[in-house]
């Protein structure tokens, strides 16, 4: 009898122990349940946050793509300049019409001749000059854009009715020679289709040599990234590394803007010097009704 009881206790326990190891095993099946859903949910999480920075990425380069382009149509309508005896110029500015050659504008002996078909405006300072420096003879700075235009010129012989004509290439060239440490950099950017919409990264292209290194036409290399001919399309543009975003936002949209104004501020100062020569004329008219 006593060997019976002892059985049933065993047994009693040993069933009691096993329902408490199942809630247990189901407790532990539960939470790893758990873990496995919010660890998806994290991950989907963070996915759907890459991917939405992946399009605030490219929302912002198509809206300074769009910037790009009207800024390049600008220069469409600074074709009346080409016709513009121009006289007036601003300070440390050189302003000079011609034909293409590549990338380059040759100086034409007839500034205003149909057959000119772009324009070159620069712009150089000292280094240093910001301090009050420029006379010390520290070393030069200067930038250019040449505006290469397309298709004929117009035979409208008011410059004033000229209507806007294409624009086929852009070129700009930033140069600095620091005569003191004896360093010289030099980025050129190239854009072949300016008015292409969308932009095509493709077609724009950038140069960048530091000490007459490398050789200009020398392409980017896998062993020297960033450094000879590479086009935006190879630059960067990611939520880490949003370079082709930088170079457009902080420089290459300022850097148009500025010409922009510039090339109208010359029109404008030379245009008024032809309204001046209109009232210099109607003065001495005037004069003459004294006698």
């Amino acid at each position: 009898m006593l060997s019976k009881l002892r059985n049933i206790r065993v047994r009693d326990t040993l069933s009691s122990e096993i329902s408490s190891s199942s809630i247990n095993l189901k407790k532990l099946y539960l939470l790893i349940f758990i873990l496995i859903l919010n660890t998806n949910s994290l991950v989907s999480q963070d996915a759907s946050e890459d991917l939405q920075s992946s399009e605030a990425i490219l929302a912002t380069e198509k809206e300074l793509d769009q910037k790009i382009i009207e800024l390049n149509k600008r220069f469409t309508t600074h074709a009346k300049l080409m016709k513009v005896k121009v006289k007036i110029l601003p300070a440390q500015t050189v302003l000079f019409k011609g034909k293409a050659d590549g990338n380059k504008c040759v100086l034409s002996q007839d500034q205003e001749s149909d057959t000119n078909d772009c324009m070159h405006l620069e712009l150089y300072d000292f280094v240093g000059s910001e301090l009050g420096l420029s006379g010390k003879g520290l070393g030069s700075k200067s930038k250019f854009i040449t505006i290469i235009y397309s298709g004929a010129a117009s035979q409208e012989s008011n410059y004033r009715k000229i209507p806007p004509r294409d624009v086929g290439k852009i070129f700009s060239r930033i140069a600095m020679n620091d005569f003191v440490n004896g360093e010289s950099v030099t980025s050129e950017i190239d854009d072949s289709s300016p008015l292409t919409s969308p932009l095509q990264n493709g077609n724009f292209f950038l140069f960048y040599q530091v000490d007459g290194f490398p050789f200009r036409g020398t392409e980017e290399s896998p062993a020297a990234k960033g450094v000879g001919r590479y086009s935006l399309e190879k630059m960067e543009n990611t939520t880490s590394h949003d370079i082709r975003n930088t170079f457009k936002k902080k420089f290459y949209v300022k850097h148009l803007d500025n010409f922009d104004k510039l090339f109208q501020k010359i029109y404008n100062f030379n245009d008024r010097d032809g309204n001046q020569n209109y009232r210099n004329n109607i003065r001495v008219l005037q004069d003459s009704l004294k006698y």
